[in-house]
């Protein structure tokens, strides 16, 4: 089985002062909750990722365990996956991209074009390095879905 896995959550802030009225105290909870949560579930998803590669799994197998595929995040760092040929992408502007507040309005224009510029080179980059099968090395080098939003 493969999964090819985007998180595109927030990722989990600490924060330097602790409010003190029970209203974000709480919030404070269920944002403690939900980052063990997800980071349980990222965990066993990375391991099952490294069983299937220390059983030389491939993608047409089936193993009750392993999985083959790839994980990436909002945050992850693109210095840490960086494959021959990769888009250019500046780890600053990654962050700011990682950390915009989710609403229910409008980004504007360039940050929207940047996510999913963003959303499609850290695929890129994940699928390059941890899916690498064949067929993958004779695709062509890859172009920005909006080239007047660069990330890099």
């Amino acid at each position: 089985m493969t999964l090819l896995v985007s998180d595109g959550g927030a990722p989990f802030a600490r924060t330097p002062q602790v409010a003190t009225d029970p209203i974000r105290q709480l919030q404070r909870v269920f944002d403690v909750t939900d980052g063990q949560v997800r980071s349980l579930r990222r965990r066993d998803l990375i391991t099952r990722f490294q069983l299937a590669k220390k059983a030389n799994l491939q993608p047409d197998q089936i193993d009750p365990q392993a999985r083959f595929g790839t994980y990436w995040g909002i945050d992850t760092d693109p210095t840490k996956v960086a494959p021959a040929g990769a888009l250019p992408v500046g780890a600053a502007i990654v962050d700011n991209l990682a950390h915009l507040p989710t609403r229910l309005s409008d980004l504007g224009n360039v940050e929207s074009k940047q996510l999913i510029n963003w959303g499609y080179a850290i695929c890129d980059r994940c699928v390059r390095t941890y899916y690498n099968v064949p067929a993958l090395q004779q695709n062509p080098v890859p172009q920005w879905p909006y080239p007047d939003a660069q990330l890099g």
